[in-house]
């Protein structure tokens, strides 16, 4: 019988984790009652507007953040650029939370 070391004890966490959430993924694909009907365009449009709306959001952050610190000495400048970065995927990663949570995964 062959040992499991340390390095295959994780994988084979993870699997086990895998296999016991089997359940709650079939959970997640039930399919909506049959008297919610489709969703609009107008439903979608403001979706997907939501969804432009972080992803501009996210890049305003990034170069507002360059347009202001300009003239500045790189060694106060790079950690503003990397939190504008960190900002805006943050914003990002929002918008797309709020987009599955409100626009995908509703009935």
């Amino acid at each position: 019988m062959k040992r499991i070391d340390g390095s295959n004890r994780s994988g084979l966490s993870w699997a086990v984790l895998l296999a016991a959430s089997w359940p709650q993924w079939a959970g997640a694909t039930t399919q909506c009652p049959p008297g919610t009907g489709e969703k609009g365009p107008v439903f979608w449009a403001l979706g997907f507007g939501m969804l432009g709306l972080f992803f501009v959001l996210g890049l305003a952050a990034v170069f507002g953040a360059v347009r202001a610190t300009r003239g500045m000495k790189w060694t106060r400048r790079l950690p503003l650029l990397l939190a504008a970065l960190v900002a805006m995927l943050c914003l990002w990663m929002l918008g797309l939370w709020l987009f599955g949570s409100y626009f995908v995964m509703v009935c």
